[in-house]
């Protein structure tokens, strides 16, 4: 097994590192390694979200289009974050863009065969979306945050 493989990179990454041989195997065999350039789009919105993203190294810029104003960055993500849950539930559309800042790796994993595992091995399927969640619940709290600071604390109403 190469430093480039992605079982090694499986192996390697915060979300999946405590997965036994068996289910590393398993994840490994429905990934592969990918390099996004500077300004490169890893999802782009409403396209179909197939793939599921670990980010191995790099700076990846979570970004809402705004009509009139362009892209927004909501969130920024590094090496040992994820991206992408869109995958999961239907009707399987990116709701954001994912745009690389800096040139970064990616563990990229096909959505429907990750389905498909999930339903087969119920046991890794619970554990993968119990972090997705807590993904989702820090990503939400780092949103209300950027309200907060856009609009300040709420009012008393009259």
């Amino acid at each position: 097994m190469n430093e480039s493989s992605p079982e090694h990179a499986l192996r390697m990454h915060p979300f999946t590192a405590d997965l036994n041989d068996e289910q590393l195997s398993e994840l490994a065999r429905l990934a592969r390694v990918a390099v996004y350039e500077p300004n490169e789009y890893l999802l782009r919105e409403g396209d179909p979200a197939t793939a599921f993203y670990l980010i191995v190294s790099g700076l990846v810029s979570i970004e809402v289009f705004v009509p009139g104003h362009g892209a927004r960055p909501l969130q920024t993500v590094e090496g040992g974050s994820a991206v992408g849950w869109s995958w999961i539930l239907a009707p399987s559309r990116w709701e954001f863009d994912a745009r690389a800042l800096e040139r970064t790796t990616a563990l990229v994993l096909d959505g429907e065969r990750l389905r498909q595992l999930f339903v087969r091995d119920c046991c890794l399927g619970l554990r993968l979306v119990q972090r997705l969640l807590f993904i989702v619940a820090e990503r939400l709290k780092a949103a209300r945050l950027q309200l907060l600071d856009l609009y300040g604390p709420p009012r008393e109403l009259p």
